[in-house]
């Protein structure tokens, strides 16, 4: 089959959103099909790179780009002006869509990144030509609960509730109703986006996590798990950039609840390093709560592989890399039930339940405690974790949900839900 995938962001050797570009395509032709990356010329370098070390047969890369002056508006404007830079390639874009049409007859047409479901899509194009159209998985739709808000700090809680306003006009939003109205399938990263895109108008929906490792990769995560860890202090880990959404606040109150023998070690870097490391001070756990900065891939799978539990209290997510590697290595991760992470956490960890901030906290000390000093639940859950990590989170199976659900032939559906979620 012919594959015509956008990829916005796409890099080899990267992670989050350009791997995820990058994931999907060498995915695609390891399955036998071949696939048209349309993508940005900021990747070309390292993609032409990469390919030239391992050439990729079937694998074929188009990139298309704003003008260049217009950066300088984008950057000016900050967070934004990537937002708003990424709405406008992917309508400037849908000419370039026509073009490939019209020189390669494509089976299907998928969009993969950026993951967010209120903005326009380039293949609405595709739709209009008679490609199959698939959406996703997309995520966006999660919000952080009102209660959280007052204690991220004023230009973290404006900005939160101006993605609330967001969600809540999306229905009315005419580019993403006419991208729901095109896709023969809508793909959600996670239930809450699911609920979005059935508000949209989306036909077909499914559930499935944008978040896939390579074989390898969970091959050398698998590689590092162990048995019980016995030795105390008991390391929790936190892996992730220091933003107010992220959860590290949340962290160090959790920890701090603690009685027995610990070490908080906070893998990652961000404007709340400083905040967080006053308030370690205040909550009178400096000296257990090591800052680690931002690591080497190597050495930050190392750590948290020696770790006792992944704690990522994220507010709102639609992915979760560090969650899946986690789970990959054994370890169990203990989030709030909340996006991405929560989703996944209950497949292998813990979730927690968040109405507020207080009961936030309670249960994720609650969660810490049980996997600290209760050894059979810990085996249990790092056994559990491992089995999901390699048979829901391996590309093989990303593919097999997603368009498998599509009933043109490549693998098979996975959380079908029609007209809803």
């Amino acid at each position: 089959m012919r594959v015509l995938l956008s990829a916005y962001a796409c890099a080899p050797g990267r992670g989050s959103e350009p791997g995820l570009g990058w994931g999907w395509a060498t995915a695609l032709v390891e399955a036998g099909h071949e696939t048209h990356v349309l993508t940005r010329r900021r990747w070309r370098t390292e993609i032409e790179s990469a390919l030239a070390g391992v050439p990729r047969a079937g694998l074929h890369f188009h990139y298309h780009d704003l003008p260049s002056w217009l950066d300088v508006c984008f950057r000016a404007l900050g967070g934004p002006g990537k937002r708003l830079r990424y709405c406008l390639w992917q309508v400037a874009a849908r000419g370039r869509v026509r073009s490939l049409g019209s020189a390669v007859r494509f089976d299907v047409a998928q969009h993969v990144t950026f993951a967010q479901f209120w903005s326009p899509c380039a293949l609405t194009e595709a739709a209009r030509l008679g490609v199959p159209f698939i959406w996703g998985p997309v995520g966006g739709g999660e919000t952080e609960p009102a209660a959280f808000w007052p204690g991220l700090g004023m230009r973290a809680a404006l900005w939160e509730a101006a993605r609330w306003l967001l969600h809540r006009a999306s229905p009315w939003l005419p580019w993403a109703r006419a991208t729901a109205a095109a896709c023969r399938l809508a793909v959600a990263a996670t239930p809450e986006t699911a609920e979005c895109l059935v508000r949209l108008g989306a036909r077909r929906v499914i559930v499935r996590s944008q978040v896939a490792l390579e074989t390898d990769r969970l091959e050398v995560l698998a590689s590092l798990a162990g048995t019980v860890p016995q030795a105390a202090p008991a390391s929790v880990i936190f892996l992730g950039d220091l933003l107010p959404h992220k959860g590290a606040r949340l962290a160090l109150e959790a920890v701090a609840g603690l009685s027995c023998a610990w070490r908080l070690d906070i893998i990652g870097d961000g404007p709340d390093r400083a905040w967080l490391e006053r308030r370690a001070v205040r909550l009178g756990i400096a000296g257990k709560v090591v800052f680690h900065g931002r690591l080497p891939q190597d050495a930050a799978w190392r750590l948290m592989a020696a770790g006792r539990v992944l704690l990522l209290p994220a507010l709102h997510d639609s992915g979760g890399f560090a969650v899946a590697e986690a789970m990959a290595a054994g370890v169990p991760p203990v989030c709030l039930a909340l996006g991405g992470p929560g989703a996944m956490a209950a497949e292998g960890g813990i979730a927690v339940p968040a109405p507020g901030p207080a009961e936030a906290v309670r249960g994720l000390t609650q969660a810490l405690r049980s996997l600290i000093e209760e050894p059979a639940r810990w085996q249990a859950l790092s056994l559990l974790a491992r089995g999901n990590a390699r048979d829901r989170f391996g590309w093989p199976a990303a593919i097999g949900a997603v368009h498998g659900a599509t009933g043109l032939g490549i693998g098979q559906p996975d959380g079908l839900a029609e007209n809803g979620p």
